[in-house]
């Protein structure tokens, strides 16, 4: 469906669901709440889609009885905080970006090799392939996958000197808080991670703790990095996954049928808000560009030593963040995918 008519369809959906169940949608009515915690700020991308997309789509497919409060800006915490309260029943769900992912289904760390995908097409193509597997590893952690959403692909931000060859990761610090992979990976490249909380990230880079971080364009904005950030090395160093999952018990509490309609139409609703983040961080990539960081680019034969460099990682990480199993899957999918659409 082109995206001016999911966007026509997404309106039409949130007009439909206050006009059929007006109660529930002013008056608070609802047979079923679900509580949400998330480090993403009020307004960004995620919450806004989150807001637009996912609240009216849950109201549609649960007759107007089940509705989605969340606390967006870190209010409940961070995403071990929030992740935390789920478990303890405090909250029913959580949604968020790569650290929250990894949390809930280890096995998801494997999307966020370095330079595993080429595009999007083939992370879509994973996507639909190993979404069941990703949810049942998640049920198995009492957690329901509900949305595996973007939080896109990320790049080299750095504030001191460009980053775009092996030699210049030499002496460099960087800012890490998406576990062992991202740790592994900038100490392969030979510079120094520093780990931090997520809260700590801006007067980290700031108060010159570290001189760089691997994200995405929106996180570089969204908490006005780009004001210090001299430098982007544009090279998509890794693709990094959001979700958004609920309590297996909340899950389990709703009838048969919501569960029938919510799995349903879980496509129809991911689509577009992924549609929504990806034109997201295109856009704010873009800002920061035009504010003045200065674009860098990795040449083609520094990409491949790159990758050459870091690929002893991908086995290094098996059986230790995720399966090798999954590992094995996820390279088949993509050698066939490759195959079958080589000179596309």
């Amino acid at each position: 469906m082109p995206k001016k008519q999911v966007a026509c369809a997404l309106v039409l959906l949130t007009f439909v669901a206050l006009i059929l169940f007006p109660g529930s949608a002013y008056s608070g009515n609802y047979e079923y709440i679900w509580k949400s915690g998330s480090l993403v700020p009020k307004g960004v991308g995620y919450a806004t889609q989150i807001n637009q997309i996912f609240v009216p789509g849950l109201l549609g497919a649960t007759d107007g009885k089940l509705i989605l409060k969340t606390y967006f800006g870190g209010i409940m915490g961070d995403d071990e905080d929030v992740l935390k309260k789920v478990q303890a029943g405090q909250l029913e769900a959580a949604g968020s970006g790569a650290q929250l992912a990894f949390m809930v289904c280890p096995d998801l760390g494997v999307t966020s090799l370095p330079f595993l995908f080429n595009s999007y097409d083939e992370v879509d193509y994973i996507r639909k392939a190993m979404y069941p597997a990703f949810d049942e590893i998640t049920q198995s952690r009492g957690l329901k996958l509900l949305l595996w959403l973007d939080q896109g692909f990320d790049q080299i931000y750095s504030v001191d000197k460009p980053i775009a060859s092996l030699e210049s990761f030499e002496n460099i610090k960087f800012l890490t808080w998406c576990g062992d992979i991202e740790v592994s990976f900038i100490e392969t490249m030979g510079a120094s991670a520093v780990p931090v909380d997520v809260p700590e990230f801006n007067a980290g880079i700031r108060q010159g703790v570290a001189e760089a971080y691997i994200g995405p364009p929106i996180w570089g904005v969204s908490t006005q990095m780009y004001s210090v950030l001299r430098y982007v090395n544009t090279t998509n160093v890794r693709y990094s996954p959001a979700v958004f999952v609920v309590s297996m018990e909340a899950w389990n509490a709703l009838p048969a049928e919501y569960q029938k309609r919510i799995s349903a139409q879980r496509e129809s609703w991911q689509t577009p808000f992924i549609e929504g983040s990806r034109a997201d961080n295109k856009k704010c990539l873009e800002a920061m560009l035009k504010y003045g960081v200065q674009k860098v680019e990795t040449p083609p034969e520094v990409l491949e030593a790159l990758k050459r460099k870091s690929r002893p990682i991908y086995d290094k990480m098996a059986d230790r963040v995720y399966s090798r199993k999954i590992l094995t899957r996820t390279e088949r999918l993509l050698e066939e995918y490759r195959a079958s659409h080589a000179g596309g």
